[in-house]
């Protein structure tokens, strides 16, 4: 991706210019140093023992985390219906108006900022409006939403995290509009993809313009937050797009080598890297950093890591819900095709369940899954998701996506850095009250009962 690989270089070039790893944990600016959280540390085992306190806390978490998913036994009480959407789990009433609010304010950001960008000298004005396709089609408004709460709930201005949460939200459509194409889907938030449309070489480039266009947003932050709070962000950021595409990879490595054997544990390991990074902790992390009043960034050890693992647990139950909403959801208000996953030939938990313990018919459904989509009918489609009734696959996911949210519940418990409420205050420029703590604990069960 052209537009990925422009903005790790810029990145890499800005870096170079602002941080000096000799100088840690400070980085020499004119007047007073001042702090700079410094670069994530791999998943993967640490390869140097000269690491930051910062790095250290985020790998504990991550480690921790992951070690707690590989002894997690799903729910097995059926006091609970397995159902596939239910919205009277939550405050539906605070999930909207957070929800509207963000998308309102955001909506704003982003056709301000494309508009400027039109009107540069020589700009090519064809490919803006292109550009204002997928992020104007009504999505959840999720991380934004997140990204702004979270700020908001350790004494930060919504307006604040605005710039931020906006380019979350580019990097997210331009990821979907590189998704779409990779797993061949038809349709999306209701519409038919950008590359059916359009074609995949210029929906292609409009997803790297869309990732250009977030750099750009991400560089108001300069003088929105300082150069320190930017760079912090500047960092959370590679990490983030760095996790996905290395998530997307080992997704698209299972379906084009469809493997027979695949565990929970390996869905949990991908699903981390594709979705909870960019999902679900990045936001949070980034929500931290433009909220919080820290004078040090020792301060922010715990939370980070805190909000790491919260993040981590929840974006894994979201992602399972997602998964089970393209199994039996309803294409209206799902947005995108139902029964999409089986006809791309993706390993969702559901697939991996019914594959290890239908004996008899896992080589047909392989075989059913190594065809090239143009080739599967519904009927193939009809026949996977008959074996996972069967074999209690649906019930299996509704019941580890449902332990997850429990766990999520408990470690947002813990976060008593998140204020109980944050009212508006003088001089912020918001609208909403409730992007506070109150969101993000509705949030939870929104997860897993909400219908799109």
């Amino acid at each position: 991706m052209l537009g990925l690989f422009l903005f790790l270089v810029f990145l890499t070039f800005f870096s170079l210019l602002l941080y000096d790893p000799k100088k840690l944990p400070t980085l020499k600016l004119k007047g007073t140093p001042r702090q700079v959280l410094l670069p994530h540390p791999p998943i993967s085992k640490p390869s140097s023992s000269t690491v930051s306190d910062i790095d250290s806390g985020s790998r504990k978490a991550i480690a921790t985390t992951l070690s707690d998913l590989a002894q997690l036994e799903a729910a097995k009480d059926n006091q609970e219906q397995c159902i596939v959407a239910d919205s009277s789990k939550f405050n539906q009433s605070i999930i909207n108006e957070a929800l509207q609010g963000s998308r309102d304010a955001i909506f704003v950001k982003i056709e301000d900022f494309i508009q400027s960008q039109r009107q540069v000298s020589g700009a090519y004005t064809p490919l803006y409006e292109l550009l204002s396709d997928y992020p104007f089609r009504v999505g959840k408004m999720l991380r934004p939403t997140m990204c702004i709460s979270v700020a908001r709930a350790v004494g930060g201005m919504g307006h604040s995290a605005l710039t931020a949460a906006a380019a979350l939200e580019l990097y997210h459509n331009a990821f979907l509009i590189h998704d779409d194409i990779e797993d061949e889907s038809e349709s999306r938030r209701g519409k038919g993809t950008l590359h059916q449309m359009i074609g995949i070489p210029r929906a292609i480039n409009v997803g790297d313009a869309t990732n250009v266009l977030a750099v750009g947003l991400l560089l108001e932050n300069l003088s929105v937050l300082g150069v320190s709070k930017a760079l912090n962000i500047l960092h959370e950021i590679e990490f983030m797009a760095r996790q996905s595409v290395e998530g997307q990879a080992m997704e698209l490595d299972w379906v084009a080598t469809n493997p027979s054997h695949l565990s929970d544990q390996d869905y949990f390991t991908m699903c981390v890297k594709k979705t909870c990074w960019y999902s679900f902790i990045t936001p949070c992390r980034i929500g931290l950093i433009v909220g919080h009043p820290a004078s040090s960034v020792q301060d922010l050890i715990e939370p980070l890591a805190g909000l790491t693992r919260f993040g981590m647990i929840l974006g894994i139950a979201f992602q399972i819900q997602d998964d089970l909403l393209n199994l039996q959801g309803e294409m209206e208000s799902y947005g995108k095709e139902i029964g999409g996953d089986i006809y791309e030939g993706k390993r969702t938990l559901m697939l991996n369940h019914v594959l290890a313990n239908s004996k008899q018919e896992a080589e047909k459904m392989r075989e059913i899954l190594a065809l090239p989509r143009p080739q599967k009918h519904p009927d193939h489609v009809a026949f996977i998701m008959e074996q996972m009734q069967r074999c209690g696959s649906i019930e299996h996911g509704w019941n580890v996506a449902r332990s997850l949210a429990q766990k999520a519940a408990d470690i947002f418990d813990s976060l008593e850095f998140l204020f109980p409420e944050t009212p508006l205050r003088p001089g912020e420029q918001w609208v909403s009250p409730v992007h506070d703590r109150r969101f993000l604990k509705e949030l939870i069960n929104y997860v897993i009962y909400r219908s799109k």
